[in-house]
């Protein structure tokens, strides 16, 4: 009997903010992040649209300290949640000033979700200012790298600016 997926039970009887994040998805995430689910560490996530997968995060991790969302469009800033560990920022995630707005505000960085603008630019620069600031063994996590592979996205097949070359760049590096 397959193992119910509380990610995707979360998700499904959400009420409040909506989330978009796709089934396959919160699969991948139930995987990975099911071992840490009682972790304190704080979380990060890039890309926050209207809110509703902080709140998520919020019920799927109850005793991480602070849920911290960073997002560029200005909405992001009015948005209110119950929770009080939701702190929401606006700006470009991928900027040095976010990451020193993250480094001051949390030294617990265990989980990193990228899923902002999906730009390869973007994607490379936050992980360059945002994975040295993980907890030894945290998680960086970043969605939709298709989009590396299209032009519109500042990638391509074998691109070498692209964030999938970067990333394979890294697998070699350390291998």
């Amino acid at each position: 009997m397959p193992q119910t997926n509380p990610l995707i039970e979360l998700t499904a009887t959400h009420t409040g903010k909506y989330s978009d994040k796709w089934e396959s998805y919160l699969r991948a995430y139930w995987t990975h992040l099911q071992a840490i689910k009682d972790s304190s560490s704080d979380i990060l996530e890039i890309g926050i649209q209207n809110g509703g997968s902080l709140e998520i995060w919020s019920k799927f991790f109850p005793k991480v300290n602070q849920i911290i969302g960073y997002d560029n469009d200005p909405k992001c800033g009015q948005l209110r949640f119950d929770d009080p560990r939701i702190k929401v920022f606006v700006g470009d995630a991928s900027s040095k000033e976010a990451a020193v707005t993250v480094k001051k505000i949390t030294s617990n960085l265990g989980l990193v979700i990228d899923d902002g603008s999906h730009k390869s630019g973007d994607i490379i620069r936050s992980f360059l200012l945002f994975f040295p600031q993980l907890n030894p063994g945290g998680i960086f996590i970043i969605e939709d790298l298709h989009a590396s592979y299209w032009a519109d996205w500042e990638g391509g097949l074998s691109d070498p600016n692209s964030s999938m070359q970067f990333l394979k760049l890294l697998a070699d590096v350390v291998n």
